[in-house]
């Protein structure tokens, strides 16, 4: 059996003298990437002589240890293009073995917990081949008594470790590209959750990109993907007006995400409709579907049909992250109360479902601005028109309603909205949790306006946009996008 197949059959064992094995006795025995206890006889792993071994198991497989972490794919190098330098300079045991201190070729400094490198080591025994999923048991590691015994590092920039926990040492390496990305050290964490940031803008000119730039090629639905991701909204033009043409473009992402209104829906005026976006009344700035737990990440409207005769219905937008940043500064105690105190967003729908195929009763206590650690925004819910009541401590309701009715003036007020009287053919996308939508008032005289509408998953969004990012782009960070990931 060759030792390829040997590496994707190993198997993960939970036992009272040793954490993992291979699938055969004679490749546990030659490989120096496992576990050993003390009882075992053989060559003794400890300091230089560890290392040793492993330098001598290059004579058994002249592949470097970086490409087989390639080949076992644990390692896609595009991952890292946004790591900078990863060469490294020197490596050091600081703590009594209980830290590493790296020194890096451009004279950075990164520091890593033994417990960390144990639990991201990539060798074979600590990481399912393809997947990637480690297989460390962290009950079976007294962290009292991990610490490094040994450390080097090899030309192709792979950090090599020899751990020690009680009786067991394992040896196994790391990737510097993968110690560079995820340093941790003082202020690091900090500077990546600053790197986050969204950029904002007074310019209320929506970004646009051709049908055919964004089918034709990778790097055109990347640069889609991209503005979408900087700037929150792209106007995508000249899109065929056929109705399938919406998920045929929401499926280079990913699948639809359906919600009550099914996996797309159609905005057309509905006279007696109960719910307001299916009439020709105006509707107040808003983010979809805040009543769910994870609300529609991207929001793709496709325009059919929109008469010359109809008068209105322009489409407006606005940064509901730009407004909170102004609105935080302007009013600090308020924008503490919205952090604090847990808005209720409701939808109803027991007799009259408006059209869905089952009953609705979709209640959410949630708070309006999400913080991370740094006091960094990374998440807001907002619609003012979806509000049910309002289940908090007696002394928080007018507090409240005050900051909750500031923060509308401030939406309605909001000088840098985006307005546009979409043609057919053209397909509006925008994040729904970072960009507000509405719509003025229209008059049919006689004519339709026709949008085609399907969501997008935000998870799904973001995780195309960063394998872009890596495979086409600069591997820079992306911003965030108003889902609760802690940068």
């Amino acid at each position: 059996m060759s030792t390829r197949i040997i590496r994707r059959l190993i198997l993960k064992f939970h036992q009272s003298n040793q954490r993992c094995i291979f699938m055969t006795s004679r490749h546990q025995k030659n490989s120096p990437y496992r576990t050993r206890t003390a009882g075992e006889k053989g060559t003794k792993i400890a300091g230089s002589s560890s290392m040793s071994q492993m330098a001598a198991s290059k004579h058994e497989n002249t592949t470097s240890i970086h490409q087989q972490m390639v080949d076992r794919q644990v390692l896609y190098p595009a991952q890292f293009k946004g790591a900078g330098d990863d060469r490294i300079q020197q490596v050091n045991k600081i703590n009594e073995g209980k830290m590493v201190e790296i020194i890096w070729k451009d004279g950075k400094r990164s520091k890593f917990h033994s417990i960390w490198l144990r639990n991201n080591c990539h060798c074979p025994c600590c990481k399912i081949d393809v997947s990637g999923q480690p297989t460390v048991d962290l009950t079976e590691i007294p962290l009292d008594e991990l610490h490094i015994t040994d450390i080097d590092h090899t030309e192709e920039n792979v950090l090599k470790v020899v751990w020690k926990d009680g009786d067991k040492t394992h040896q196994g390496y790391l990737p510097s590209s993968y110690l560079k990305t995820y340093c941790y050290s003082d202020g690091e964490m900090e500077r990546k959750s600053n790197a986050a940031r969204m950029n904002f803008t007074t310019d209320t000119k929506i970004p646009e990109i051709e049908y055919k730039e964004v089918m034709g090629t990778q790097k055109g639905l990347y640069q889609w993907l991209r503005i979408l991701g900087d700037r929150g909204l792209c106007m995508i033009r000249n899109v065929p007006t056929e109705q399938d043409y919406l998920l045929k473009v929401a499926r280079l992402v990913g699948l639809p995400q359906h919600t009550i209104y099914g996996n797309t829906f159609n905005v057309i005026d509905m006279p007696h409709a109960s719910n307001a976006a299916y009439r020709s009344i105006a509707l107040k700035l808003h983010m979809d579907q805040p009543t769910y737990e994870s609300p529609p990440g991207i929001q793709l409207l496709h325009c059919l049909r929109f008469d010359d005769k109809i008068v209105g219905g322009d489409s407006v937008f606005a940064d509901i992250h730009h407004i909170v940043d102004v609105f935080r500064q302007e009013h600090p105690d308020e924008f503490k109360t919205l952090c604090r105190v847990p808005v209720t967003y409701e939808t109803l729908g027991y007799e009259d479902a408006a059209g869905r195929e089952l009953p609705v009763h979709l209640q959410i206590r949630r708070h309006v601005i999400h913080l991370n650690n740094y006091g960094h925004v990374v998440a807001i819910a907002y619609h003012e028109s979806v509000n049910g009541p309002l289940q908090v401590d007696e002394g928080d309701v007018e507090p409240f309603y005050k900051a909750f009715q500031m923060l509308v003036q401030a939406v309605h007020t909001w000088p840098y909205k985006y307005g546009v009287r979409l043609q057919p053919g053209d397909m509006m996308t925008f994040q729904n949790r970072r960009v507000l939508h509405g719509r003025a008032a229209y008059v049919s005289n006689g004519g339709k306006r026709h949008l085609h509408g399907t969501y997008i998953n935000i998870d799904e969004f973001r995780s195309m946009l960063i394998y872009l990012q890596n495979t086409v782009g600069d591997g820079s960070p992306i911003k965030r996008m108003g889902l609760l990931d802690m940068y």
